[in-house]
């Protein structure tokens, strides 16, 4: 994990700090949350859902040396239950997924280890009391060096589907059949034999499915699959995100999916051992590498980016966690999205309490307390790290300019991952920001929350959802919102 090519970075580690502490005094203020049960180290995986259906948003952290947690939150205030209620694995956990699968209103989680032990389904039984592993029953405990897991419903048929990445085997595929799996990993074409790490679904050319592309470690090119009907075609190379490697060295390791130009197109950022990269999406017909352009070309050992709008100016700003063995604070990135839309500049504006306690792995945007400002959820796993959870301290009026957008289908259930959600200005096409239902990311992880979507004061906006459907994408309009009295989080059903 530390390649020789790579410890040249830790001599430009001090020079880097000390930029970040310089730029500190302009970027975004945030506390630390309950330090003293955040502060273990170990964590990998981070995932947030409403496991118990209370209303509010809880945590689940995938450890090396030590149980996995489990946090209920409680109006603000975190409780490890992971032992009690069943979930307190002590393998290596690289992965973890919380979804619907079995459509009865409870989530599920899905959980990824890497030393041989199969790895697990819990489902939920009922508001969280308790979990019980049905991954061999249903033929999806799987052995490998397990890396992302997706719930996404790749066929459009209203269930959700299981995607498992892996590192040392090709990747695998299991369409739901009424909370049944059959493995449609070779008849789909999508079982990509590279060394996959980070990988994330969107519908790449607006034809109404889901799309994959995977991130490749080790020497391999990224994979881009393109979802013709049920079966997946390698586009990568023709889309322009293929990425030949200089060497084995050199990798794809995770990769997030925003709309950073407001063109009203998704891009994609790749985090790399080696050169990262931000791929515009070109009117849905191929991506345009624009690294250098924005302002965002690094090389070093980057591990896991995550988009969110910390600000709320309706423009997604991006943090970028690295990782080296054995050194616990290898540099961080928070890169602040300004300038004009048209030509947005990233600038370094990681504070200096953030750089104290970083990431190497998790990295999570998340308003766990509602408050319309985004806060941040990180891991490292350096003996000397921890698994620390941040509140922004955005000012209120302007936390308040945001929406929380629920996506579920027409029983209440969330089973629409990838749906994209748009918020205009009322009355017009003027596009304020957008957003993505999750479908992977944050490191070989899931959420099931809210979308997180700017309004930058708008006294009204309209809201469109769409969602993939079998006859193509379906537009769910929600027209003259008021932003300061609507539902937190509003939830919006798709037919």
């Amino acid at each position: 994990m530390r390649p020789a090519s790579f410890l040249w970075t830790l001599c430009a580690a001090s020079s880097l700090a000390a930029a970040i502490v310089a730029a500190a005094d302009s970027g975004p203020r945030f506390e630390l949350v309950q330090p003293e049960l955040f502060g273990v180290a170990g964590g990998e995986p981070n995932a947030w859902a409403d496991f118990d259906n209370d209303g509010d948003l809880d945590e689940f952290v995938g450890f090396r040396g030590r149980p996995n947690r489990l946090y209920r939150q409680e109006h603000g205030r975190f409780t490890d239950v992971a032992a009690e209620v069943g979930v307190a694995d002590n393998v290596e956990t690289r992965a973890a997924a919380w979804g619907d699968f079995d459509g009865d209103g409870n989530l599920d989680l899905y959980v990824g280890f890497v030393d041989g032990t199969p790895n697990k389904l819990y489902r939920n039984d009922g508001n969280g009391r308790h979990f019980t592993d049905v991954a061999a029953s249903l033929g999806v405990n799987l052995t490998g060096v397990t890396r992302q897991v997706s719930w996404i419903d790749y066929d459009n048929d209203g269930d959700l589907d299981l995607f498992v990445a892996f590192r040392d085997k090709p990747n695998r595929l299991f369409r739901n059949d009424g909370g049944r799996f059959t493995d449609v990993t070779a008849e789909s074409g999508i079982g990509d034999p590279r060394k996959t790490v980070g990988a994330v679904w969107f519908d790449i050319d607006g034809d109404g499915d889901l799309d994959l592309f995977v991130a490749n470690q080790n020497g391999d090119t990224n994979g881009l699959f393109r979802n013709d009907g049920g079966h997946f075609v390698d586009v990568a190379r023709e889309w322009g995100v293929e990425a030949p490697r200089k060497s084995a060295e050199f990798g794809g390791v995770g990769a997030s999916v925003a709309d950073f130009d407001g063109d009203g197109f998704f891009d994609l950022f790749v985090a790399n051992y080696g050169p990262s990269a931000l791929y515009r999406n070109d009117r849905g017909r191929r991506f345009v590498e624009v690294t250098n352009d924005a302002g965002l070309f690094f090389e070093q050992h980057a591990t896991t980016p995550s988009w969110g709008d910390y600000d709320n100016d309706g423009r997604p700003d991006l943090y970028v966690a690295g990782f080296l063995a054995n050194v616990t604070h290898y540099p961080d990135h928070l890169f602040h999205n300004g300038g004009a839309s048209a030509h947005p500049r990233f600038r370094d504006v990681l504070p200096a309490l953030v750089n104290a306690h970083d990431a190497s792995h998790g990295v999570q945007w998340v308003d766990f307390d509602g408050d319309g400002a985004l806060d941040l959820a990180l891991t490292n796993n350096d003996p000397a790290g921890g698994h620390y959870l941040f509140r922004n301290l955005l000012p209120a009026a302007q936390a308040r300019q945001s929406l929380a957008v629920d996506v579920v289908d027409s029983r209440g259930r969330h089973t629409k991952a990838g749906s994209e959600v748009r918020v205009y200005a009322a009355g017009t096409r003027r596009l304020i920001s957008s957003g993505l239902v999750d479908t992977g990311g944050g490191y070989c992880s899931q959420n099931v929350m809210p979308v997180h979507v700017a309004t930058r004061g708008a006294p009204a906006v309209d809201i469109e959802v769409t969602a993939m459907k079998r006859l193509g994408p379906r537009v769910t309009r929600i027209a003259h919102v008021n932003p300061t009295t609507a539902d937190r989080p509003l939830t919006i059903r798709i037919p």
